[in-house]
């Protein structure tokens, strides 16, 4: 990667994104001196805005971005103006363990509107790119900066599939930031680097420890909890300072989000799905007013609290209850599952605290049972530390859970979790090959047809040519699942040539696979990633000379593929594409 003046990093979240970004200068004086953007909303002020975006009836441009956007679309509710507008919110998680995940994938509003997904992400992408622009610029006043003075990054779950990881770039390179100038970062990785800069005095709680401290050989979990999944991986320091990943990313959709949706969830128990439907719909100001106290109380939920938790519910939720179903709402309550556990007076519903504890159960059981399988692995024996990043890591209830179950291990959490990822992410950008090797999370390798071996091969894919018989659709393996590789270091050299003398060209066919060692490419689990066609139609080199060379290179979230003709040394590239 070209040495730019300026690293800039977009952290785009389920629910939270902002931007941050370090002159190459002030980095190599100090990392950690990172500048991110303080966002307004309301009567607050936070790390990072709400990941909400409104798009103008055209379906084409964007109205406005974050707590703008949810407060321009309550406006527009107010007068009824809000149904011919885009909205969307906690989107991101559509592209969570997507399977067949292509460029044309649509995506749904909150009125059941859609719009093509990538048209979204690319003006969410947008907007924080032109922002973050707009503020260095404002700040130099005289020397522009120009896009070659950039190096983007974007953070990515480390969770997430190739595609998935793909559609992100795209959606970037959309949003105007070039190819060239671009890098993804996975999420927990980048918090890890982060970390490795910050002393002792900038981790919460009295741990006594920094990663800055861990010694050659020291292995630490990094869990990081988001708003939408929460990315698990392992590292080892090695001895120039670099990391090792142990432990392929893992994880789940235990995020933030799972806490709102049982909120949701116990709304609907109380008034019905139809009536908060139709609450959401004719009175959305209130409904994202309702929204945002919740997100306010559910942060202050510590594990000793015993106090009942008081909510505003908006006097058009009652209205439209009575309206649709004739009762009050404190009869309805007395007959759901919250029976002399809620109270309804006036415009406040008060609850026991065991009620809002409750809607975190199932994220911290996800979240406690995956870490549990983890710390039993023995590719992760000698773990001895879990540094807790994201915003979720604030949350007290899994701070509490994850030093109750584990009390044998060090827990750390740095300050401002929820912010690390977007450091870090500047951090991965000035230092790229700081992660010195990754887990190979899928088995690689290339179609091949070779001499058939009826003892071997299955006849149905037998076929002749010229004469010989041959095997078809083997899959000729070159990384294993579970394998440590060298990023951006090419694997495993194969030679592959013609079947006959007439063939001009060859196809290069790369697939990718969850099990260790498939047969054929198309046992179940394998998939097409991508192909290279190579021109050997000089027939004055015997065939048994027309010969390539063929490796693939891992280098972030891409996998180049290269083919070198043996007699001529003519190189071809291409590069694996996950979205078809």
């Amino acid at each position: 990667m070209t040495e730019r003046l300026l690293v800039a990093a977009i952290d785009f979240g389920t629910t939270y994104s902002g931007w941050a970004f370090s002159f190459r200068h002030d980095f190599e004086a100090d990392p950690t001196k990172i500048q991110a953007k303080q966002w307004s909303g309301g009567h607050h002020v936070s790390l990072k805005a709400p990941t909400t975006v409104l798009i103008k009836p055209d379906g084409k441009t964007l109205e406005a971005f974050g707590y703008e956007a949810e407060d321009k679309y309550a406006k527009l509710a107010d007068d009824n103006k809000h149904r011919t507008h885009y909205y969307f919110k906690l989107f991101k998680m559509m592209l969570y363990g997507k399977i067949g995940l292509t460029r044309d994938i649509m995506l749904e509003d909150d009125k059941d509107q859609k719009l093509p997904a990538l048209t979204v992400f690319s003006l969410a992408i947008g907007h924080l790119r032109q922002d973050l622009l707009k503020t260095c610029n404002d700040r130099l006043k005289k020397n522009k900066l120009t896009d070659g003075d950039i190096h983007w990054v974007l953070t990515v779950p480390a969770i997430w599939n190739d595609a998935a990881k793909q559609f992100m770039r795209e959606a970037a390179q959309k949003a105007g930031i070039a190819s060239d100038n671009l890098s993804i970062a996975l999420e927990p990785e980048a918090a890890s680097l982060f970390c490795r800069h910050l002393p002792i005095q900038q981790f919460s709680g009295n741990c006594g420890k920094s990663l800055k401290t861990f010694d050659v050989g020291s292995k630490y979990m990094v869990l990081d909890a988001g708003g939408g999944t929460v990315d698990i991986t392992v590292h080892e320091v090695l001895p120039d300072g670099k990391l090792k990943e142990l432990h392929k990313a893992s994880g789940g959709d235990w995020g933030g989000t799972m806490i709102d949706n049982a909120f949701r969830q116990m709304l609907i128990k109380i008034f019905s799905l139809p009536v908060l439907r139709k609450f959401q719909l004719d009175h959305t100001d209130d409904y994202l007013d309702l929204l945002r106290e919740f997100e306010i109380k559910k942060r202050d939920i510590k594990p000793a609290s015993d106090t009942k938790i008081t909510l505003k519910i908006p006097s058009a939720l009652a209205e439209v209850f009575e309206k649709e179903t004739e009762e009050g709402i404190q009869d309805a309550i007395d007959q759901s599952p919250y029976a002399g556990k809620i109270k309804f007076t006036g415009d406040k519903m008060r609850a026991d605290v065991s009620v809002y504890k409750h809607l975190f159960d199932d994220a911290l059981e996800g979240i406690i049972e995956h870490i549990s399988g983890l710390v039993r692995d023995p590719v992760t024996r000698g773990t001895t530390s879990i540094l807790m990043v994201g915003g979720f890591s604030e949350s007290p209830l899994l701070q509490t859970a994850i030093k109750n179950t584990f009390p044998k291990m060090t827990v750390i959490i740095p300050e401002e979790a929820g912010l690390v990822v977007l450091k870090g992410a500047v951090v991965f950008g000035h230092g790229p090959n700081a992660i010195a090797k990754r887990v190979c999370k899928h088995t690689y390798g290339i179609e091949l047809n070779t001499l058939f071996d009826d003892k071997e091969h299955d006849v149905s894919k037998r076929f002749e040519s010229n004469g010989r018989c041959f095997c078809k659709e083997i899959f000729d393996k070159h990384v294993e699942i579970g394998q440590c590789i060298k990023y951006g270091e090419p694997q495993s050299e194969r030679t592959y040539a013609p079947l006959t003398n007439t063939q001009d060209s060859v196809d290069i066919v790369v697939y990718a696979s969850d099990e260790a060692s498939p047969k054929y490419v198309s046992d179940k689990g394998c998939q097409q990633i991508g192909k290279v066609t190579v021109d050997v139609r000089d027939m004055s080199v015997p065939l048994s000379q027309r010969t390539l060379d063929v490796t693939l290179t891992f280098s972030g979230t891409e996998i180049e593929v290269i083919a070198k003709e043996k007699h001529t040394g003519k190189i071809t590239k291409s590069k694996a594409n996950f979205l078809g």
